[in-house]
């Protein structure tokens, strides 16, 4: 190449034929940014080389791209690519044949759809990175496989965070049942789904259209700024376990929570009973109203279950350890590669001086290895039964409205019970007979008392009644003051 440098004409031997092609390329483009208009670009190349692009303009351009976390393809890639395909596509299906198992016997965990959802991206992801790897040139199926390889690696930080979730609001069941809570939530998840849009939109732009300078520095700020906000989320799992191992408070400990006490084992071959759940809620069409508004938490792991009838306050020590070892260690592994990630994103320079963070076998161990033995965590640990929350009581038993419990006779009561005491011998309670409301049940308000004890009846899964005396009301009389606030800032069925 001669060039000119004080009048003189010159050859400079680093200058290359396709250096010099892209540069008249890019000129006749006003010179865009370097890294910018692949899709364009490529189709350029084909217009004047024909069909077969040089390998020698394929590496230049190449070289010329953006930083990836896991670099761009070649074809000793295939293997590792059909291997992760095969393995996300039995993961996929161990979870779908969990979820049907559960829907067909009344189980509904409908967490495990997110990772039937999240199986198939990973799948697809990998299955279109091999394609990707046998032609580098195929741009449409190559950013169309980086954006389902990117964005299952947000979605399962997700459902982790909705297991930290639950089991933070199995041991604080006021605190994580508070509208605050729970509007922080839901908040944190709205932001989620924004920047996954902003991921799928800034992965497709850049290498679609030419962008000038300014604008391809726009681009690289904002996908540092979610690479950030990526890792500060999949930490906020680690955060509500943390949360988890502080104290109860005393409104923790005087709540009646409503936990599935009709889970025996976390057994991986374990399953529930069939309609086991849906005979739990029929049995609050029974129950005081208060009960239908107690707090949906996760199984308490004390005693099998068996002392836990749905409708308690006593949750024992934390004894999820399983629970939480599931959690964090997937939360570790996550965060490992969302680190890298990240450190990729801040590397201002392009693919031909990329640093070993964003090497293609560090790519295969975050987003491939590290997922895998995530989800056979999750497959064998039975998150499916160590989380589930039971499901809301269907519209007809919430629909049922009774006299709410209270420790002290009304002026009534009190003028029939001295009548009783002059003009009869029988006991007072002999001519006591629970009535039968229009729905057929027996009110939770003709439940009779003595001693000062409540005798609440409970009924089990199979039906049969069990009769369970309680020390006090499902609100003490110390607290009933407080009972309209509590209830006014929980969230209930």
């Amino acid at each position: 190449m001669v060039v000119y440098f004080n009048n003189t004409l010159r050859y400079d031997p680093q200058y290359t034929t396709v250096e010099g092609v892209v540069n008249l390329i890019l000129r006749m483009e006003n010179y865009p940014a370097r890294g910018t208009g692949i899709s364009k670009l490529v189709d350029l190349v084909h217009n004047l080389s024909g069909p077969n692009i040089p390998p020698t303009v394929v590496s230049y351009v190449v070289g010329l791209q953006n930083n990836l976390f896991g670099s761009y393809p070649g074809t000793d890639e295939v293997g590792p690519s059909i291997l992760f395909t095969v393995l996300f596509f039995i993961i996929t299906l161990m979870h779908l044949l969990l979820f049907v198992i559960n829907f067909s016997r009344g189980h509904f965990f409908w967490v495990s759809i997110g990772w039937i959802f999240y199986g198939l991206m990973r799948t697809v992801g990998f299955a279109l990175r091999a394609v990707w790897a046998s032609d580098v040139t195929l741009i449409a199926i190559g950013l169309t496989s980086e954006v389902l390889c990117i964005v299952p690696s947000i979605i399962i930080v997700s459902l982790n965070l909705i297991l930290a979730q639950r089991l933070f609001t199995w041991r604080h069941p006021v605190g994580g049942s508070r509208k605050l809570f729970w509007g922080f939530m839901l908040t944190t998840y709205a932001v989620v789904i924004l920047l996954i849009g902003v991921v799928i939109f800034g992965s497709f732009i850049p290498y679609l259209y030419f962008l000038n300078q300014s604008a391809y520095d726009s681009y690289r700020v904002a996908v540092k700024s979610i690479s950030i906000l990526v890792i500060a989320y999949s930490l906020t799992s680690i955060a509500l376990i943390g949360l988890s191992f502080w104290l109860p408070t005393s409104k923790d400990e005087n709540l009646y929570t409503y936990q599935p006490w009709w889970i025996e084992s976390f057994s991986p071959f374990y399953f529930v009973q069939p309609g086991a759940a849906q005979r739990a809620e029929e049995t609050f069409m029974k129950r005081n109203h208060n009960h239908r508004h107690a707090i949906r938490v996760i199984a308490a792991t004390h005693h099998h279950y068996k002392m836990v009838k749905g409708l308690s306050n006593e949750r024992g020590d934390l004894k999820h350890n399983i629970s939480l070892l599931i959690i964090i260690i997937s939360t570790v592994l996550i965060f490992i590669g969302a680190v890298g990630r990240c450190v990729v994103t801040f590397q201002y320079s392009f693919n031909r001086n990329a640093s070993p963070a964003a090497s293609k076998a560090f790519m295969y161990i975050c987003w491939g290895a590290f997922e895998v033995i995530i989800n056979i965590l999750y497959i064998i640990g039975r998150v499916d039964l160590r989380f589930y929350r039971p499901d809301i009581l269907p519209r007809k038993v919430r629909s049922i409205i009774t006299a709410e419990q209270s420790y002290y006779p009304s002026d009534y009561e009190e003028d029939e019970e001295s009548i009783e005491k002059e003009g009869s011998d029988h006991n007072r309670y002999d001519s006591y007979h629970p009535r039968e409301s229009a729905n057929g049940y027996e009110d939770a308000d003709d439940e009779s008392h003595d001693n000062g004890h409540w005798n609440f009846v409970d009924v089990d899964v199979d039906g049969s009644s069990i009769s369970s005396p309680l020390p006090r009301a499902p609100y003490p009389h110390k607290e009933k003051g407080r009972m309209s606030n509590d209830n006014d800032s929980e969230f209930n069925f």
